[in-house]
């Protein structure tokens, strides 16, 4: 899939700025793009959309801060250049693209097509990638005097994933709404007060966002940049990571992927599960193998996926949010929208499929359409200690993202593999929004008010006879 999408971006000329300025947020942004520091402690948020009302979202304008953006690292799964250009201007701004390619012929046609456009000031590098990798993590490192912004969207770097659009064809002069919506997670770090380097990161967000820089071979330079910045406050937060490739050995093996979320919800302290409640809005879902799921549903508890076991209940628990062949039909954007929201016909038929963790999937904006990737966990631990958390990032609920492992007949464990490169961050509950419950009671789905938005509709119906959306088919 990226190796034709690469091709297809061949095909055309690269140029430095976009045919039209984009005006559809300006205003709403113009207040918003100054170089303070806003998410002092991190926050998510919904992408800005459209001719829909303002609540918790942001526009690309308010994440970028671009009158003030010394530095931008870019890294995305697709790309729109002109639309990038004109929202970061490169005359003004460095950028570090971290982008995807296969083959040394997809790599070579891209250097060219920056070559032939005499953009300056951008930097193009390509992470290690076997022929079936799939480089799909979204990460912005944003560098200002003041602060460095980290940003982890579920959004690709296209205008129309970030609530723009063209021209309606139905209304000459006008504008189409919003056709697709997404999530934001970012937090501004302050620049350290001694203003000295950091031999190391002091947290365990920050040790594994530079583990990950390190496993893309990203420039030393970017590196010990974030270590001129404070990472306090990243301390009750986790960056997860799907690094790709065959693990077998070393500390990969148990930070990166499923074991790499297990661990991360242990050192949040978000383990020793009693009940466990989980709900995974994705815009692909792959084969959707309850064997999987199971994994998924342990690691999520802080258990080791291979040498654990479920609970006997563990799909009743487990709810998987896809839309459904009508929402896309009847969509704003309709099927010419569908095409990012990925299942099979083939793997829905198979007797492996998840079929009974599936759920409708409905925004709560009307009419738009999920590129979410979006995990929400809440129950009890052992002690009775109720809990939630938020995972927000690139990974899809799919093994090509969160990476496959299996026991061996000698009764070893096999290799962790893992496809393509992901990333993301978990975000607790604050213990404030978890006060007031029954004993033993399950938080509800109202504990993420004032943590995440939830973008879609709870509880989602189950399929039971409606026919998801197969984008093939199309």
């Amino acid at each position: 899939m990226e190796e034709a999408r690469l091709a297809r971006l061949g095909k055309r000329k690269r140029r430095a700025s976009p045919d039209r300025p984009s005006k559809q947020v300006s205003k709403q942004a113009e207040a918003k793009t100054s170089s303070e520091i806003r998410y002092p402690k991190g926050a998510i948020k919904r992408t800005w959309a459209y001719k829909y009302p303002r609540t918790e979202d942001i526009s690309i304008e308010e994440v970028l801060q671009a009158p003030t953006l010394n530095i931008a690292v870019l890294s995305s799964f697709q790309w729109d250049d002109r639309w990038i250009f004109h929202k970061a201007d490169p005359m003004k701004t460095k950028q570090v693209w971290i982008i995807g390619a296969n083959t040394d012929a997809i790599k070579q046609n891209i250097i060219q097509e920056l070559a032939e456009c005499n953009t300056p000031n951008v930097k193009l590098h390509f992470p290690p990638m076997r022929a079936t990798t799939t480089m799909h993590s979204k990460l912005m490192l944003l560098f200002h005097e003041t602060h460095l912004r980290i940003v982890v969207p579920t959004a690709n770097l296209m205008q129309v994933e970030w609530g723009e659009t063209g021209k309606d064809p139905k209304s000459v002069g006008s504008w189409q709404p919003a056709v697709l919506e997404n999530t934001v997670f970012l937090i501004d770090l302050p620049r350290r007060v001694d203003g000295a380097v950091s031999e190391k990161l002091e947290t365990t967000f920050g040790q594994s966002l530079m583990a990950f820089l390190e496993a893309q071979e990203v420039g030393q330079k970017v590196r010990e940049g974030l270590r001129k910045f404070d990472f306090a406050e990243t301390n009750r937060l986790a960056f997860v990571h799907s690094i790709s490739g065959s693990h077998s050995t070393g500390p990969r093996r148990n930070d990166t992927g499923l074991p790499g979320l297990a661990a991360a919800i242990r050192r949040l302290n978000l383990n020793n599960v009693e009940r466990l409640e989980l709900d995974y809005a994705s815009s692909s879902i792959g084969g959707l193998k309850e064997e999987f799921l199971e994994k998924l549903y342990l690691a999520a508890s802080g258990l080791q996926p291979l040498s654990s076991k479920a609970p006997e209940d563990w799909a009743d628990r487990f709810r998987v949010y896809f839309p459904t062949h009508d929402t896309v039909i009847n969509s704003t954007g309709g099927v010419e929208c569908g095409g990012v929201i990925t299942l099979n016909s083939r793997s829905y038929n198979a007797p492996t499929f998840a079929r009974r963790c599936l759920r409708t999937h409905i925004s709560t904006r009307s009419g738009l359409l999920s590129h979410n990737k979006m995990l929400l966990a809440r129950g009890r631990q052992k002690d009775g200690t109720p809990f939630g958390w938020v995972y927000v990032g690139s990974a899809n609920v799919t093994e090509s993202a969160w990476g496959s492992q299996s026991i061996l007949k000698s009764g070893k464990e096999s290799a962790l593999k893992i496809n393509n490169w992901e990333c993301g961050v978990v975000v607790p509950v604050p213990t404030e929004k978890l006060q007031g419950l029954a004993d033993g009671e399950v938080p509800p789905m109202n504990v993420f008010q004032g943590t995440v938005e939830v973008p879609f509709k709870v509880p989602g119906e189950k399929y039971e006879g409606k026919k998801p959306w197969f984008f093939m088919d199309q």
